[in-house]
């Protein structure tokens, strides 16, 4: 109770504090700025306006500046001189550090090397202010003069984007010593381009540029743009490039742009300039090829192999040739193009075994012969990675409000046979908090360890598949693995193999992957469940859901699987992009196929799975974003099978599904555990498998200060059953009142972006419960702050690595 009142006169403090705009400290001249908004866009993005503001306005939260107020706070224990007295006192004992160290260098270089940091970190907190300084935003006093500069640059990029006849002023109205801004803009009529000409005297040059004009970037009728026009000079400077011209630089393209009168027309003339000599631009061709694959040692001579006309030179050839020939795109004969000397470059990183690529040319020079005019030596410089490298991971998993450690060692072994193959070891074991199936007071730990190892080669293994998918930097991956799960109430044991062909596609050339395709042929795993292990009450519970036990049993899972994915992302996440994950299994149709797998006791098992997942990011400027996500799926036993592999069930709930309920306990349906309603119905006591998955989420994401980001969030979904389940009602899916059924949750979250990981805290309540405890179903009413710390069945809080979706 006490614990509650703290928290509850603690944010009323910092309401309170926060509740007003401070601008008592302001001079008598002095204005805040707190708001700028434009209006009147119809087709420029309010995003682009506002990375053009040359003064930023203070933020405000619910009629407050909160983060003025946390500099203001902290600028009250802001003392410039006395971080200057630190400075010289650390100065000084820098100076008597160096006598005392004499000659020793080593030591001197220690001292310098601590001291240093020291000095620039005190400078660095005088420049920058202390932590509360940093956390907050100074006072945006208001400028006209640079309120008159982004009146200006927002002119220049309005023109630069072919709105030549806009129209743009600001009001500014004053409010007890705040100051709103509204941008009055108003694009009118764009410039169209009406001429697309060519000055281009080099007629080889002349002709390959026309030759692609289906493919310029400046069609007639678009509207004028920089950026295009930026861009539309690279794709001719990259076209030439890819073509032979290897001396060829941008400097030579230039772009003639006319506005025809008043009509707004545009003519737009591609010049491509020759050389400074007046001689046409020339076509260079390759004549040989070299491929380095180790480190230098001078005076040492290295051994030459030649294969496909390339010649392979190392002092010890430790990599087949024939493999590494398949990743080459350079030969003797072609054109010089810079594509495929990125291609090369991308497709040996893609092995994994060399650290570091790139290809040089040299020009071939010999007056004396005029056959060797125009000529490139082309040389690729492969330096190997180690041979062996271990990685060790040390974690912590949290889930049921119970904290467990884990941890993990790899170790991954290169050109294992010489022929670029990599063999991948681990071992992983740890611990995680869970609630146990018939006591709700009572928490267990989950022991779980296991070991896995794979081989992965660059090519495909199959008939005729040295040669197939060359270009997508194929893979064939052999992968087997352990896992056992030792929890209370029984221990359940894991075995699989697998055989995975992996390739991936790229929008362009010299673009990362967006497409990645992965074929298994072959899925096998088997599944030991010790019935000796289940204790009296988690047998209880398999009786009571006779499909729980069905599906829980000892058996063999063969299938078959096709994964796609694309993603336009980076890794941070920032872009404007799409993701899209899809996943076809078909399990045994090895019996159809005339092949028993069975063994001993081992049930078998018949099914399809099918599970798309769509996301979608929004940037929307000043590191804010929108995020989406719509997950679904559908499983289901097929031919002679009536039951479903526990591993192949869906499940709602948890840190990547709907937030605001426990990890796979939503669900199925309206359906309700009936120990729920025992006591205080804090937990769902079971995990809950079902057939169908439709969940979705959506998330406002904006940063708060420099690495700590927030986030707003609301997640929707549930499982169902296909068909009517007798021990657990209202689990099936129906057409006309699934939507009802829907589980709604929303929450805010906190997410340490710290380079190498995101840590992420996020809390969710409930808001519509399609179980309603006691037919009470809109549940937002009983939140409390304090049911995040509790065992409240109401709030939950996830902790994770990395973004939900």
């Amino acid at each position: 109770m006490k614990s509650r009142f703290y928290i509850f006169g603690l944010l009323i403090t910092i309401l309170f504090s926060a509740g007003c705009v401070p601008t008592k400290d302001l001079g008598e001249d002095e204005q805040l700025l707190v708001s700028i908004k434009p209006q009147g866009l119809q087709q420029i993005e309010v995003a682009e306006i506002e990375n053009l503001y040359q003064q930023q306005p203070n933020r405000m939260f619910l009629g407050s500046t909160p983060y003025l107020v946390v500099y203001n706070i902290g600028k009250k224990f802001y003392n410039p001189p006395k971080i200057d007295e630190r400075i010289l006192e650390t100065q000084e004992k820098w100076r008597a550090k160096y006598r005392e160290a004499g000659t020793d260098s080593a030591k001197i270089q220690r001292i310098r090397n601590r001291f240093s940091n020291r000095i620039a970190r005190l400078r660095e907190k005088k420049e920058e202010g202390n932590f509360l300084m940093q956390l907050g935003e100074p006072p945006a006093i208001y400028d006209s003069t640079l309120m008159v500069q982004t009146i200006d640059q927002i002119s220049i990029y309005l023109n630069a984007h072919g709105y030549f006849k806009h129209s743009i002023d600001f009001t500014k109205e004053d409010k007890n010593k705040l100051v709103y801004v509204t941008l009055n803009i108003n694009e009118n009529e764009p410039y169209r381009y009406n001429e697309l000409n060519y000055s281009i005297p080099d007629t080889a040059v002349l002709a390959l540029v026309k030759a692609s004009s289906n493919r310029s970037l400046l069609q007639l009728n678009d509207i004028y743009n920089e950026d295009i026009i930026t861009e539309e000079r690279t794709r001719i400077y990259e076209l030439l490039r890819n073509n032979g011209y290897y001396d060829f630089a941008r400097a030579y393209i230039e772009f003639e742009v006319d506005t025809l009168g008043t009509e707004n027309k545009t003519a737009v003339t591609t010049i491509v300039q020759n050389p400074e000599t007046g001689a046409q631009h020339q076509v260079y061709k390759i004549k040989n090829v070299y491929f380095k694959t180790d480190s230098d040692r001078f005076g040492i001579p290295r051994d030459t192999i030649t294969y496909n006309n390339i010649n392979y030179v190392a002092y010890d050839q430790k990599y087949s040739t024939r493999i590494l020939d398949k990743k080459v795109d350079i030969y003797p004969g072609q054109k010089y193009s810079q594509l495929r000397t990125a291609t090369t470059q991308r497709k040996l990183a893609d092995l994994d075994v060399f650290q570091f690529n790139n290809v040089l040319y040299n020009k071939i020079t010999n007056p004396a012969d005029s056959n060797n005019t125009n000529l490139l030596n082309a040389y690729i410089n492969a330096l190997p990675s180690k041979r062996f490298q271990e990685t060790t991971e040390l974690g912590l998993n949290y889930t049921e409000r119970t904290p467990g450690p884990f941890s993990s060692i790899r170790l991954r072994v290169r050109n294992v046979f010489g022929g670029a193959e990599n063999l991948d070891l681990g071992i992983r074991g740890g611990f995680e908090g869970q609630i146990s199936l018939t006591d709700e007071q009572k928490t267990v730990m989950i022991k779980e360890f296991g070991g896995d190892m794979s081989l992965t080669f660059p090519f495909i293994i199959a008939p005729y598949g040295r040669n197939l998918l060359s270009k997508y930097s194929p893979r064939t991956r052999i992968y087997t693995g352990f896992t056992n799960v030792d929890r209370q109430e029984y221990k359940r044991s894991s075995y699989e193999f697998s055989l995975d062909y992996i390739w991936q596609k790229s929008r362009t050339p010299l673009q990362a992957p967006t497409l990645q395709y992965i074929f298994s042929p072959l899925n096998l795993t088997i599944v030991q469940a010790d019935t000796n292990t289940f204790s009296e009450d988690f047998q209880e519970a398999l009786i009571r859901y006779r499909s729980f036990a069905e599906s829980f049993r000892s058996g063999i899972i063969s299938s078959m699987s096709f994964n796609l994915t694309y993603n336009t992302n980076d890794f941070a996440q920032t872009r404007n992009a799409r993701f899209f994950r899809g996943l076809v299994e078909v399990g045994g149709l090895s019996q159809e196929l005339g092949v028993d797998l069975r063994i001993n006791d081992l049930e078998t098992f018949q099914f399809v799975r099918f599970n798309p997942d769509y996301r979608r990011y929004i940037p929307l400027g000043n590191k804010r974003y929108f995020v989406y996500r719509i997950n679904t799926g559908i499983a289901s036993p097929i031919l002679n099978a009536t039951v479903l592999p526990y591993e192949k069930h869906f499940f709602a709930g948890g840190a990547s599904s709907v937030r605001a309920w426990q990890s796979r306990r939503l669900g199925p349906g309206t359906f309700v555990d009936s120990i729920r309603f025992e006591d205080t119905n804090e937990f769902i006591e079971s995990e809950q498998p079902g057939n169908i998955l439709i969940e979705a989420s959506t998330e406002y994401r904006f940063n708060i200060f420099s690495f700590l980001n927030g986030a707003l969030f609301v997640d929707a979904g549930n499982v169902w059953t296909i068909e009517d389940d007798p021990q657990r009602p209202g689990s099936s899916f129906q057409f006309n009142d699934f939507y009802k059924e829907l589980a709604v949750g929303t929450g805010f979250g906190l997410r340490f972006d710290l380079t190498v990981l995101v840590l992420r805290f996020d809390f969710a309540t409930k808001v519509y419960d399609p179980g309603g405890i006691n037919g009470k179903k809109f549940v937002l009413g009983d939140f409390r702050f304090s049911d995040f710390f509790t065992r409240s069945n109401q709030s939950n809080l996830n902790i994770g690595i990395g973004y939900p979706f």
